[in-house]
């Protein structure tokens, strides 16, 4: 008995620094090859800014000269532009592991699906704080301001939330579909027409009243206005918790869909 006992404890003792080290080897093999990837660099600290300062440059005097705080405005969107990005390149990246045959090897080895989950969502986590830190400086140099410092870590961290679940939800379609490069380059092709169909760059009482409501309620505007209300230093309201919602969905549908994809026999 004490034999089995002490051979359970070993097997457990050498279980957990193999998980580590396999997690560790993920997420640094993930940041070698986004290190390495000049469109991942320039997705992630050229464009969301891009936009920010293209739409600032068009709107901003115009804005600050009725007295509304634009950059501010699209300071909520461009972060959250930011980690959808991020989510976007995760789901192309974990497409390519799984046509080139590295996701069926994987499946082999000794270890759970949360090792390659854990270390693509470091990866995505540092990335989309890189992006987010560039957004927020291109947004308090364009002018805007921001309700105190509560409110901008707030901001930050629920957009930090997104892009999470963005990026397991966005993974678990591309690695159910039979083609997953296909999906995943599908989803990057549509991130930005579905993004302009919301309210991240206008404010939705600008728009037609038939269209209002049909923006008001897409799935992207919710999460921008509740990260837009906490900059603001004011209460989401109902745009919170309909983005708590589709959060919730996002992370629920996108964990099942990504372990079951790793569980599957190759």
């Amino acid at each position: 008995m004490t034999a089995v006992l002490g051979s359970s404890a070993q097997r457990s003792r050498t279980v957990r620094p193999s998980s580590w080290r396999a997690f560790s080897g993920a997420a640094w093999r993930n940041n070698v090859r986004l290190s390495r990837n000049g469109a991942s660099i320039v997705s992630a600290f050229v464009i969301p800014g891009m936009f920010m300062l293209a739409f600032w440059a068009v709107f901003g005097h115009a804005a600050s000269s009725s007295g509304f705080d634009y950059a501010l405005f699209l300071m909520a969107a461009s972060m959250f532009q930011a980690v959808m990005f991020t989510a976007g390149g995760s789901a192309m990246a974990l497409a390519v592991d799984a046509e080139s045959g590295l996701l069926s090897r994987m499946r082999a080895m000794p270890i759970n699906a949360g090792v390659a989950i854990g270390g693509r969502i470091a990866t995505d986590v540092l990335r989309s704080i890189l992006s987010l830190l560039t957004v927020v400086v291109l947004g308090l140099l364009c002018g805007a301001r921001p309700d105190g410092f509560r409110g901008l870590l707030l901001a930050f961290l629920v957009a930090l939330a997104m892009g999470v679940v963005l990026g397991l939800a966005f993974t678990g379609i591309c690695l159910r579909a039979a083609r997953p490069v296909q999906v995943a380059g599908l989803i990057q092709g549509i991130e930005v027409p579905v993004l302009m169909f919301s309210t991240a760059f206008i404010p939705v009482t600008t728009l037609p009243d038939w269209l209002e409501p049909v923006v008001k309620h897409m799935p992207f505007s919710p999460l921008i206005d509740t990260n837009r209300a906490l900059l603001n230093g004011s209460d989401p309201g109902g745009a919170g918790w309909e983005a708590l919602a589709w959060l919730s969905a996002g992370l629920l549908l996108g964990s099942v869909w990504v372990i079951g994809a790793f569980r599957r026999k190759s």
